[in-house]
């Protein structure tokens, strides 16, 4: 997450008082639309720079950082609209909606008690919709960087659609991707949606083949072999030979048969590796993903122990999302009883 960087970095996240110095800013410049322009492209560059991406994910205070997100995201959309054409801008934008979504209205919708099920189900509808907003605006990044990808993908021609994505769109693709599966998991019934999931894994594995290291798409790469209907991804080698090569390269090259659990394990590996067993997440995806539908009481406890033996502190950039999953580990083995017969 970013929303500022250098002078003007505050990990308190004190975005009253950047949106103020904004809104004021383009007011007293209106009449001038040369300064006024620079003026946007100075904060667009601002919101928008990887420089400044820890600003929230290095806090350590949850609640803060949770209270001040729905400001920053109506930020980044009044920017965004005075400057509709920046690629970059609409990629962070539609980041930090997919992350306040999860991490803020979805989870902890997840984690409420049986008592609160209308409060739960208003939350989920939210998060769907925030899903939403922040996968269209990831899209629109991708449509802005390479203005052929729309019309492929309407048009089912996956391969020449994700030929187009190059190292600089991983990032993008994956968030994308993420989005997508988000908006699936609040509302599982919604056929319509479930239908276009081939186009979510689509883009995560165009990530993955350019930028395999990334832990993140690792953790995600479980939860698809484990948790997604085997008919989206027959749908995809289907409307995506490439990819399908792609997937049976990958997985042979690594040793690794059909099987999604060994698939599952592999992936989980590969993500304690490339985070240096650092992040909780890969710990408590295959809890939730594989122990639970295994029955396997021991190994639910083992991971989510694993999750929680983690010091926030060892990854400064990641703590906050360290912290919260970690929340979500502890309320997990709370509630055990709920996920075993």
């Amino acid at each position: 997450m970013l929303l500022v960087y250098g002078t003007v970095k505050n990990h308190n996240g004190d975005m009253g008082t950047i949106s103020i110095i904004l809104i004021a800013s383009l007011l007293t410049l209106s009449s001038c639309k040369t300064l006024q322009n620079i003026t946007i492209n100075a904060v667009a560059n601002i919101l928008s720079s990887p420089e400044g991406t820890n600003t929230f994910t290095s806090d350590n205070d949850p609640e803060l950082v949770g209270d001040s997100f729905p400001l920053a995201l109506k930020l980044y959309e009044i920017v965004l609209e005075k400057d509709p054409e920046n690629s970059e801008l609409a990629a962070a934008t539609g980041r930090n909606f997919v992350m306040y979504s999860g991490a803020f209205v979805h989870m902890p919708s997840d984690m409420l008690n049986d008592t609160f099920w209308k409060e739960a189900d208003a939350a989920r509808k939210r998060a769907k919709k925030l899903y939403l907003r922040g996968r269209d605006y990831l899209m629109r990044a991708l449509y802005l960087r390479h203005s052929e990808f729309e019309e492929l993908l309407e048009e089912k021609k996956y391969d020449d659609a994700i030929a187009l994505l190059n190292e600089d769109d991983a990032e993008i693709a994956y968030w994308a991707g993420l989005a997508w599966l988000g908006m699936a998991s609040t509302d599982p019934l919604d056929m319509e949606l479930i239908s276009t999931l081939d186009i979510a894994v689509l883009l995560l594995l165009g990530s993955m083949k350019l930028n395999e290291a990334d832990f993140r798409i690792q953790d995600v790469m479980i939860q698809i072999n484990l948790t997604l209907p085997s008919s989206i991804l027959v749908n995809l080698r289907n409307r995506s030979p490439h990819m399908a090569s792609y997937m049976d390269e990958y997985y042979s090259a690594a040793g690794i048969d059909e099987n999604p659990v060994n698939r599952a394990f592999f992936h989980y590996n590969r993500a304690l590796e490339l985070s240096k067993g650092l992040e909780p997440s890969p710990h408590i995806t295959m809890a939730t993903a594989l122990s639970i539908k295994e029955q396997d009481i021991d190994g639910f406890r083992r991971y989510l122990e694993a999750a929680l033996a983690i010091k926030p502190d060892a990854n400064p950039d990641f703590r906050l999302m360290v912290i919260i999953y970690q929340e979500r580990a502890r309320w997990l083995l709370d509630n055990v009883e709920n996920f075993f017969i």
